[in-house]
């Protein structure tokens, strides 16, 4: 299939995303061989009158990309120059997290636990009701009840990356935002990523794409969740409850603060799991790292390929360090949480999604990578995305035999 061919399919896919009402528009890069082949944009940032068209410089919340964009290489960089190990036990920096519920179990959390999301710690939890500081969630999580021991099963975990966010702020002695900026960001010419771009006058400048209007969709987990704790552990469920009922929420259209609660009410906008702002241009230049041998980032070798193989039971998750890895399109659970790259996809494949409608994913069988950026959330949460992103991808690398083929 030609590049004409395959611009055709992208432009279709967008079309039919907007015309579903999944998002109002998006922009899509097709890397060959690491470099930039096909850019696509289309439809416009948001539903409002001052909606601009998009375009490579459009300003994304990235969401859990966060995870892979920033978190997984300052860890890969941290065991490169000495200051850790994916052996080490969390609480060899972490200490509170040994003060608190499940201590023996937390004490045998190491990192690379929570690089594959197997920690056995829960998945979500709305402590933005109770804490507001790095001390207080930390405090937190320790309080919080384990739900597997370390190393059993995935259970795709915010509060792991979270941890993984403090952990890297304690053994730099810098924080999160300001290393991510000096060890990723700028290395790779990636001016327009950042955590907090209202607070950066270049960033305000561009179109930002807007997310939701209020936060009702997880304002909705947490009731729920509340209502779980509440017929299991009615006395801890308490003060959530008296919170909840008070809680000041976002009304209006969010735009250029944090999508995610926990970062923007708990952590000030800048987390481990959530908080970064980006460009198709600059998750182009990030892509480097992983598609290219002279980036100027770079990742040691051994460290990358681990990063980018399965490290987990194949039958539920199949996990590397941070990113999810392909099995012929995915697990079922994957499929079903619409985090799998296809079904056409090579078992190479590795990639990862953010709950905001964006997502990465490479395929080292094809050497093609896909690039989507949309914001499914605006002005509320469309549940259609997975099914979207999976004819997406199916759509796009089957445009692209794998290498040595015709």
């Amino acid at each position: 299939m030609n590049t004409e061919q395959i611009r055709e399919k992208i432009e279709r896919s967008l079309e039919a995303g907007m015309d579903q009402g999944i998002f109002p528009g998006g922009a899509v890069s097709m890397l060959r061989n690491g470099e930039p082949a096909l850019t696509v944009c289309k439809g416009m940032t948001g539903l409002g009158p001052e909606a601009t068209p998009v375009d490579i410089y459009t300003l994304y919340d990235m969401a859990s990309l966060t995870k892979v964009m920033v978190t997984l290489p300052l860890v890969l960089i941290s065991v490169q120059e000495g200051k850790l190990s994916l052996t080490d036990a969390i609480t060899t920096y972490l200490p509170e997290l040994a003060e608190g519920e499940d201590k023996e179990s937390k004490a045998k959390i190491k990192v690379i636990h929570l690089l594959t999301h197997t920690s056995g710690l829960p998945a979500w939890r709305p402590f933005f009701l109770l804490a507001n500081s790095k001390s207080k969630y930390l405090r937190q999580i320790a309080h919080e009840p384990m739900v597997d021991s370390p190393g059993r099963e995935v259970i795709y975990s915010d509060l792991g990356f979270m941890l993984l966010g403090f952990l890297l702020e304690r053994i730099w002695d810098e924080e999160l935002d300001v290393l991510a900026k000096r060890l990723i960001f700028e290395p790779s010419g990636m001016i327009h990523s950042s955590y907090l771009p209202l607070a950066q006058a270049h960033l305000r400048e561009l179109n930002i794409a807007p997310t939701e209007k209020g936060n009702s969709f997880e304002g909705n987990m947490a009731v729920h969740y509340l209502a779980e704790l509440s017929a299991g552990r009615p006395q801890y469920a308490k003060e959530w409850q008296q919170k909840l009922g008070t809680y000041t929420w976002r009304k209006d259209v969010i735009c250029g603060t944090v999508h995610d609660c926990n970062a923007y009410y708990g952590l000030g906008g800048v987390s481990g799991h959530a908080g970064l702002f980006s460009t198709l241009a600059d998750v182009q230049r990030y892509m480097q790292i992983w598609t290219s041998d002279d980036a100027p980032v770079r990742i040691d070798a051994v460290l990358r390929a681990h990063s980018t193989r399965s490290l987990t039971d194949p039958s539920v998750h199949r996990r590397g360090l941070g990113w999810i890895i392909s099995s012929s399109g995915g697990s079922l659970a994957q499929v079903a949480a619409g985090c799998s790259g296809g079904d056409v996809v090579s078992g190479r494949a590795f990639g990862h999604t953010g709950f905001t409608g964006t997502s990465i994913w490479s395929d080292p069988a094809r050497e093609v990578t896909v690039i989507t950026l949309t914001n499914r959330v605006h002005p509320e949460v469309s549940p259609l995305i997975g099914s979207w992103r999976m004819s997406h991808h199916n759509q796009l690398f089957s445009g692209v035999g794998p290498v040595g083929t015709s």
